[in-house]
């Protein structure tokens, strides 16, 4: 099904400011930028190679992908994963997770958390594309993401119904917990990530994350 725009853009460049200035190369033609559809998303998650895309405005975006942003989406997806288990809470999934956050919409957070309440059957459903809204979505920031794309994805994450959003910025090495699409709280470098009311007891120190991109020293007998 091809999801039209109530208003089409006259200009290319209105395009692009509208899905959020994205960088010209993370912006797929093929096809027609207003006319890729969920079925030509599937294409090319499924496709060889694999290209990780989001659905916006009847436009195939790239996923800002990067060595740095993988690494520590992963370690995140192990301990909140490994949390989740141990607490019986839910479901975490990586970036190559697509939700549906309402139809000609589907975003790929690089982590996840879908709670059993929101999962009545006690399994995540069988479609390619998850029409399951998690309660927490993470993004880690790469230098091909603009401002202004994030702001347009917290919007769209909370009408959707997400409750917890947490952007982690390796540059700075800091992270941003958003509540609502305007209630932030800055998280400095020694700060933690709290899983608050969304991911009950969960806390991570940011030390802890970014310390995942170097070797451990071992500990001495």
């Amino acid at each position: 099904m091809i999801v039209r725009l109530p208003t089409v853009p006259d200009t290319a460049a209105e395009f692009v400011r509208q899905l959020g200035d994205i960088p010209l190369d993370r912006i797929r033609i093929k096809p027609p930028m207003g006319e890729a559809t969920e079925g030509d998303l599937v294409k090319a998650l499924n496709g060889h190679p694999k290209l990780l895309c989001e659905l916006v405005d009847g436009v195939l975006v790239e996923k800002a992908l990067g060595a740095l942003q993988a690494l520590l989406a992963a370690y995140l997806i192990r301990k909140i994963g490994d949390y989740a288990d141990d607490n019986d809470l839910g479901l975490v999934l990586g970036a190559d997770g697509p939700f549906q956050l309402k139809l000609g919409l589907v975003r790929l957070p690089d982590v996840s958390f879908i709670p059993w309440d929101r999962l009545p059957d006690g399994e995540l459903p069988a479609d390619p594309i998850c029409p399951v809204i998690p309660t927490l979505a993470v993004e880690v920031l790469s230098p091909k993401n603009s401002a202004s794309e994030i702001r347009r994805k917290l919007a769209e994450y909370f009408e959707a119904g997400v409750k917890l959003t947490w952007i982690i910025d390796p540059k700075t090495m800091t992270a941003k917990s958003h509540t609502s699409a305007n209630r932030v709280k800055e998280i400095d470098s020694g700060g933690v990530l709290d899983g608050g009311k969304v991911f009950p007891g969960f806390k991570l120190p940011l030390a802890d994350l970014f310390a995942a991109t170097k070797r451990r020293k071992k500990k001495s007998r």
